[in-house]
């Protein structure tokens, strides 16, 4: 202390020298400048007396800071950014309420510490809190220019004025820091009192610390900084939103070299070094937040379940330094938003002849947005592997995959049809084709199709509704909305027929659970996004438990079988026929509600369940005859296509307890020219013809292209 007194003496004895040889105008002029450097003489010494005033009252035990106050300071930080992984380990998304990224001390590199003591606090490791040379140097040149042209705070006392006191330019706050800063030094040691400053005191473009920095305007690790890099963050410490460099990129390379220079004078770089980061250009990032990247409805979904994964263990989520593991599959991903984006041109062209029951500032109707969603899970996990909440995330947050309420239309069926084999029935039964109106609503049905037999799998794959109302009216619709919880829908289900054609609304985390537990043998799986989480410094606090000890079997394997064979018939002579080459792989089925307002196609392989979805968010009729064969097969496909690239389907095989048989599509008789139908052991097609038959011509397995989904 007295060495940092006699030096704060001489520099102002120095400046004394230097005012008493200048030419003043006037004997005033020259009287104010010395009561000024009086003052600041007084100031000094003022600050020495206190100083050791603090030491003799802080002896005796009359003077008390509160040492938790800054004993906390360890932990602000470790404050981070929660991240969150997919399941290659890809970082797809970061929680925060302020963007920071902790480094501790060692994994700062030796150049951006340097830079940072430089320029802020050369004397920093000889100090003890306070540098009273470089406060009295402060003083004088604030005297001389009338404004602050160089700081005198240590790097201690800038923490201590940022995270303990208050701003306030005040003389009162001034003595104040200095006794924190004399305290901190006691209690913390100088890698500790660094470690807070260079990771806790805003940057800049809403980044605290030298970590988050380095992301925000470099794109990279603080660890792969440059020498130019680093200068220009140190400069930031003094004041980040007058030197931004995404706002203010002049000031901030004007900044930068007064840092580089103070380096090369403080003996960290040589000549050489300064030269070549003077003239080394910036090559500045735009931020661009990782959340939005990759997947952001899913990114957004796995942020709005954490609580309920972690429960009471879900505080402070977005800055308590999670680890959170996802089931996100990067490929399937990119796969999934790649299929909705090659129909763009097909949404353009729906949109000119949809309108909305609104009017513009023209007078016209307004155009409807055709919007369309994606969800690919896991059946026999329940992993959700792709999730695309809309066309753009940009456009709309909305997650249509979640939140959305659709009417299925036909991709309910199956549930039905599930229904009435668990009833006894089976594919080959017949039924005569007859319109039929529930409550002044006549189904739709081709015309061709009427005052004829059908069986009940052909009914099935081309999706017809009055055969199906007639079933569902058979089988008991209370029967079909049990059977529907059981496999998976959480939505409520209205109790009347007009439930088995898809009129109640449902999501599509719904629909994935119900085709995923056919898929899966019967076994039903919830949907799973979160695998596992972590602290910052590795604890597990939360680990899924294995598939085996989640799956619930809520229907047989070969009444499961019989369905997905269903759907494949749907693929080789339905309403998916235009994807019949993936028959061999996958199965499927149709869905499109009244006036085509919601567009489905629900597909799986052993090994994956892809849900798409076309529609408007009015819930608007989409003009044009649309389907969702013709509307979400196309995308389905081309996803399909590309995930088995990836993701290979594994061959199924059929259980113990089917078999198949050559059966006429219309006539439901035995016929070697018929159709592939699989049976449960017990059961058998009949084995005369129909007396229709004689007089109708008929197609047996050929399919006639004519359907309404």
């Amino acid at each position: 202390m007295v060495y940092n007194l006699g030096r704060a003496l001489g520099v102002l004895f120095k400046h004394y020298i230097y005012f008493k040889d200048e030419r003043f105008r006037s004997v005033k002029q020259y009287i104010y400048k010395i009561l000024r450097i009086g003052a600041a003489l007084s100031l000094t010494l003022c600050l020495a007396l206190a100083y050791y005033a603090y030491q003799w009252l802080n002896q005796i035990g009359a003077f008390h800071l509160e040492e938790s106050r800054i004993t906390s300071l360890k932990h602000i930080s470790f404050s981070d950014n929660s991240l969150v992984f997919d399941r290659s380990g890809n970082r797809i998304g970061e929680f925060f309420n302020r963007y920071q990224i902790f480094a501790s001390i060692d994994e700062i590199p030796k150049v951006m510490i340097n830079a940072i003591l430089a320029i802020e606090d050369r004397q920093f490791y000889k100090h003890k809190g306070v540098d009273f040379s470089a406060l009295t140097r402060a003083t004088i040149s604030r005297i001389r220019n009338g404004k602050i042209t160089q700081g005198g705070s240590t790097i201690t006392q800038q923490i201590t004025k940022q995270l303990i006191l208050t701003p306030d330019k005040t003389i009162e706050r001034k003595v104040l820091e200095i006794f924190w800063a004399l305290k901190m030094e006691k209690i913390l040691s100088k890698s500790e009192i660094l470690e807070i400053y260079t990771n806790a005191l805003f940057l800049g473009n809403g980044a605290y610390g030298v970590a988050a920095a380095s992301r925000r305007y470099f794109g990279k690790d603080v660890r792969d900084l440059k020498l130019e890099e680093a200068a220009l963050i140190a400069g930031l410490f003094q004041s980040p939103s007058r030197y931004n460099p995404a706002k203010y990129p002049a000031r901030a390379k004007k900044r930068q070299k007064m840092v580089l220079n103070a380096m090369q004078k403080a003996g960290y770089i040589n000549k050489k070094q300064l030269k070549t980061a003077l003239n080394a250009p910036l090559q500045y990032v735009n931020y661009k937040p990782v959340n939005y990247e990759t997947a952001p409805w899913f990114v957004d979904w796995v942020r709005d379940n954490l609580s309920k994964v972690l429960g009471d263990k879900a505080k402070k989520i977005e800055s308590n330094g999670l680890r959170i593991y996802t089931t996100l599959d990067p490929d399937l991903q990119i796969a999934a938003e790649s299929s909705i984006k090659a129909n763009e041109g097909i949404f353009s062209n729906l949109e000119k002849t949809t309108y909305i029951d609104t009017l513009n500032e023209s007078g016209k109707r307004n155009n409807a947005r055709i919007e369309s969603a994606m969800l690919v899970t896991d059946p026999t996990s329940g992993d959700i592997l792709a999730m695309v909440g809309g066309r753009s995330y940009k456009t709309s947050q909305f997650n249509r995959t979640h939140s959305a309420m659709r009417s299925p239309g036909s991709s309910f069926k199956p549930i039905v049809y599930a229904q009435a084999l668990l009833s006894g029935m089976k594919w080959s039964d017949v039924i005569f084709v007859s319109p039929v109106n529930i409550d002044n609503y006549k189904p739709r049905t081709p015309e061709s199709d009427f005052l004829t037999e059908t069986t009940m799998l052909r009914a099935f794959y081309r999706s017809m509704n009055t055969p199906t109302i007639e079933i569902a009216n058979k089988v008991g619709i209370n029967k079909i909305i049990q059977l529907a919880k059981n496999l998976g829908m959480t939505s409520p289900i209205k109790n009347e027929l007009g439930s088995a054609l898809g009129s109640s609304d449902t999501t599509m985390f719904d629909l994935a659970r119900v085709y995923g537990t056919f898929t899966n043998k019967g076994r039903k799986q919830d949907l799973i996004g979160i695998t596992k989480i972590e602290t910052s410094d590795g604890a597990t606090i939360y680990e899924r438990p294995l598939p085996s000890e989640t799956a619930v079997t809520v229907v047989p394997e070969q009444l499961a079988f019989l369905i997905n064979e269903g759907m494949r018939s749907v693929l080789i002579h339905g309403t998916g026929h235009n994807s019949s080459e993936l028959a061999a792989i996958a199965t499927g089925k149709t869905g499109t509600s009244n006036e085509s307002s919601d567009n489905w196609f629900c597909g799986s392989t052993a090994n994956t369940v892809a849900t798409v979805w076309v529609g408007t968010d009015e819930h608007v009729a989409i003009p044009g005859n649309v389907t969702g064969g013709g509307l979400a097969l196309p995308i389905w496909d081309t996803f399909l296509r590309k995930a088995i690239q990836t993701r290979p389907a594994p061959i199924v095989f059929p259980p113990k307890g089917v078999y198949a048989a050559r059966v006429d599509s219309q006539y439901g008789n035995s016929s070697s020219t018929g159709v592939k139908m699989w049976f449960f052991n017990h059961q058998k097609p009949q084995d005369t013809e129909s007396p229709l038959q004689s007089i109708q011509p008929h197609t047996s397995g050929v399919y006639r292209r004519v359907f309404s989904h």
